[in-house]
């Protein structure tokens, strides 16, 4: 979606706000594809039934992350509000900072909300001291997919959950073939990854990921494959990637290869380094309310409906997601046959909020690591002096350089 197309979204979203007679309708904005918005709409049965002169309206947006942003960035700000709308982490410090979104806190035992129901590390990430700006929906560790078959082939163990990074750079290069002769690579241990910045460890992390193409050649230098994640995946599926690391997102696509037996996937949580414990990023989301709503009781009640067991357990289900109502994550473990979910859940018993849920400018810094983790991985530049310089020019973007 262009940035044209998004504001054109939100502009209708305004007007049909507009047209609806007032206190007739309650507005829900998130985003979603086709399968997630048809499971969402099911999930706002119970509602409906209990408001029969209340409309509720959809408002989806298949989008990437960044263009939903702009679009609800637009409609928090405009006449017609969202009454609840889906907050991604990485959203959490524009509309604080802003002060779009309502506390909720306040509301909570009103609609009888008990806030231990959820995963509390997930919680967090939408708190603010005593302030709670969305219930959380749900999240997704950063993991490991791999391929079954390549590694069934090689005669290679898979992956226990506690590899290190020998671990996997070993499996990695017994992986790397060149499988028709002609002398070129044509089978990868692994794409490329980023890691984060600062102090001595990360260093040793980045060299480590920038030795996969610069000394073990286990992964594709910049440019020489398509990076997008469309085109790894679709080289995961051909049995042309052994490993790639995947977010939850990926679960559904995979889940359909594997029932269709065109992949035998396998998930692991991300290597660690010897002696350090092990460690993953997670990603959530929540549904946030408005800080203008004008039907606060209601809106608030709606978010607590669309973030209680029963939606977290449908969305689990349809594999979006992992439950933030820990009783409902557990639920969907019990019943999963391929033990995937299981994974993950002792995956995200080491995870870390990503940056992004506190760092306001975190798009630009992001930018900052993916550019430099494709300089380092070259092998035209020296990792530390790369290391320093891009950490200087973060400290600038957000006003720390002293």
């Amino acid at each position: 979606m262009s940035r044209a197309l998004a504001v054109r979204f939100a502009c209708c979203l305004l007007c049909s706000g507009c047209a609806a007679a007032p206190g007739s309708a309650v507005m829900l904005l998130h985003r979603a594809d086709s399968t997630a918005a048809q499971i969402e709409n099911q999930l706002l049965t119970p509602y409906r039934a209990r408001h029969p002169g209340l409309d509720v309206v959809q408002h989806t947006a298949a989008t990437s992350q960044a263009e939903y942003r702009r679009v609800l960035l637009a409609a928090t700000v405009g006449d017609s509000l969202p009454d609840v709308f889906q907050l991604d982490d990485v959203d959490v410090p524009a509309l604080v900072d802003r002060g779009g979104a309502l506390d909720l806190a306040p509301y909570l035992a009103r609609v009888g909300v008990d806030l231990a129901r959820y995963d509390p590390e997930v919680l967090a990430i939408f708190r603010r001291g005593q302030a709670l700006y969305a219930l959380p929906r749900g999240y997704a560790p950063v993991m490991v997919a791999y391929n079954r078959d390549l590694l069934d082939r090689a005669g290679i163990a898979y992956p226990t959950e506690d590899w290190t990074w020998d671990d996997f750079l070993r499996t990695a290069r017994r992986l790397t073939r060149d499988r028709d002769g002609d002398g070129r690579i044509d089978q990868w241990g692994v794409r490329r990854a980023s890691g984060c910045l600062d102090a001595p460890a990360t260093l040793a992390a980045i060299r480590w990921y920038a030795a996969w193409v610069t000394r073990w050649g286990v992964a594709p230098r910049p440019h020489d494959t398509g990076d997008s994640g469309v085109e790894i995946a679709r080289l995961f599926a051909a049995g042309r990637v052994a490993f790639m690391t995947v977010g939850r997102d990926a679960v559904r696509d995979l889940r359909a290869s594997a029932a269709a037996g065109r992949v035998r996937v396998g998930f692991a949580p991300i290597p660690h380094r010897a002696g350090v414990l092990p460690a993953t990023l997670l990603y959530a989301t929540g549904y946030a309310v408005p800080a203008r709503a004008l039907r606060r009781k209601a809106a608030v009640e709606l978010a607590a409906d669309l973030t209680d067991s029963l939606a977290d357990a449908a969305r689990g289900d349809a594999g979006i997601e992992l439950p933030a109502v820990t009783s409902a994550a557990q639920g969907l473990v019990a019943a999963d046959t391929p033990g995937w979910q299981a994974v993950f859940l002792r995956a995200a018993a080491h995870g870390r909020p990503a940056w992004g849920a506190r760092v306001a400018l975190w798009r630009e810094v992001e930018a900052e690591l993916s550019d430099l983790m494709e300089r380092v991985a070259t092998g035209d530049v020296d990792p530390a002096l790369a290391v320093r310089a891009t950490a200087r020019e973060i400290d600038r973007q957000l006003g720390t350089t002293r």
